[in-house]
């Protein structure tokens, strides 16, 4: 059976090399834009280490140069002030520590023969409470904290798994002369819902020193709905505490509002891109769906000839989808190979884990559907013919 199979396969092999040929484009198609559209919903579906519901920011800039101890002083007395307000659960303060903002300070980090580099969060005891994280290995920042030789240092997940197997807790970094401690590991830290993950650390921020090249951010997590009344008073107490004359508020907004507007900028950079690749896809469905049907009705002699020999109509559509199946599946090996062999051909570059494995089998089950229906009903309606109307077809 299995040598009759083949057999037609190879007496009909002009036409099943052209079928080959073209299924292995669409197959090639059709891979890479699952991996695509895959890895975008994977990376939109990874867990931020914040929750920003009912987060106020007050973003504060130096106008001019201050001693540090009276701006710490001034700091933690606002801080005081606005945590008195009866809307506000916790208050925080903290440098380029802002969820949905594209400003990163990246520095390099190593251990032993490790080197790689994080995106610098300088936070407070209390931005754990503020944005809600939750370590997931270790321990948040606290009072015993402060004043260490070694300094503490928060990673998040992807270099835990990435660079020390899951094992950092108690791995010393250093970096432009320092050594830090790393103590515990967050969920991993995306500057919108839709971008990939950044290497992320968090660094203790025991002390407010005022620099012009950065903004110190107060991050204000309110009652239920109650963001707008925070933003009203911020103002007044803002510079009835710090002295309007070296102080500047930058910003007032909620993380909400950042949110919204950062995922519709990394939005517009992928909506073109997501249309493209779905109108292409429409097309390969299309195109599948077309060649097999073409190739199945160019068949109505054959079946005629099959039918008058005895064949019934059901085993001449088991053959026609068993060869189509084959044709496609072999074609489809071939893309997935090459893809593996060439990693430019994914789009994107890096994936996520587990993107290809998933998108591959997507891609099978998306081709066997394609096949039986593309198969299925022009070798229904041809294996119904009657041999004799069958044979006058050439």
């Amino acid at each position: 059976m299995i040598r009759i199979f083949f057999k037609t396969i190879w007496n009909n092999r002009k036409r099943n090399i052209l079928v080959f040929v073209e299924l292995l484009m669409i197959s090639l198609v059709l891979v890479n834009l699952t991996v695509y559209l895959v890895n975008l919903l994977t990376i939109y579906r990874i867990k931020n280490c914040y929750n920003t519901d009912n987060v106020a920011l007050v973003n504060i800039s130096i106008k001019e140069n201050e001693d540090e101890e009276i701006t710490w002083q001034a700091f933690l007395n606002l801080k005081k002030i606005i945590s008195s307000n009866a809307f506000v659960e916790s208050v925080s303060i903290s440098t380029n520590a802002l969820p949905y903002n594209y400003n990163l300070y990246s520095t390099d980090f190593k251990n032993n023969d490790l080197h790689f580099n994080l995106a610098i969060r300088q936070v407070d005891i209390d931005y754990a409470s503020v944005m809600k994280i939750t370590p997931l290995k270790g321990r948040w920042f606290n009072e015993t904290d402060i004043g260490k030789s070694v300094l503490p240092i928060i990673i998040s997940k992807g270099i835990d798994e990435k660079y020390f197997n899951g094992n950092s807790l108690g791995k010393i970094l250093e970096s432009n002369k320092k050594q830090y401690e790393i103590i515990g590991v967050v969920d991993e830290f995306k500057r919108s819902d839709i971008e990939r993950p950044y290497a992320c650390g968090f660094q203790f921020l025991d002390k407010i020193i005022p620099k012009s090249y950065w903004s110190n951010s107060f991050l204000i997590r309110t009652r239920e709905g109650k963001t707008g009344d925070m933003l009203s008073v911020a103002e007044n107490q803002v510079y009835s505490t710090l002295n309007p004359a070296n102080w500047t508020i930058s910003s007032l907004n909620t993380l909400e509002n950042m949110r919204a507007g950062q995922n519709d900028e990394s939005s517009q950079r992928n909506y073109l891109s997501i249309i493209i690749a779905l109108f292409i896809m429409i097309n390969v469905f299309l195109g599948t769906i077309g060649i097999l049907w073409y190739n199945t009705n160019l068949r109505i002699h054959e079946i005629g000839i099959k039918r008058a020999l005895g064949s019934t109509g059901g085993g001449i559509k088991r053959l026609l989808i068993t060869e189509n199946l084959f044709i496609a599946g072999l074609a489809l090996i071939i893309v997935v190979l090459i893809i593996m062999q060439v990693p430019t051909f994914i789009p994107g570059g890096k994936l996520e884990p587990g993107v290809f494995a998933y998108s591959v089998w997507i891609s099978i089950t998306t081709m066997i559907l394609l096949v039986l229906l593309s198969t299925w009903i022009p070798a229904a309606l041809a294996s119904k013919i009657r041999p004799a109307i069958a044979l006058k077809t050439e």
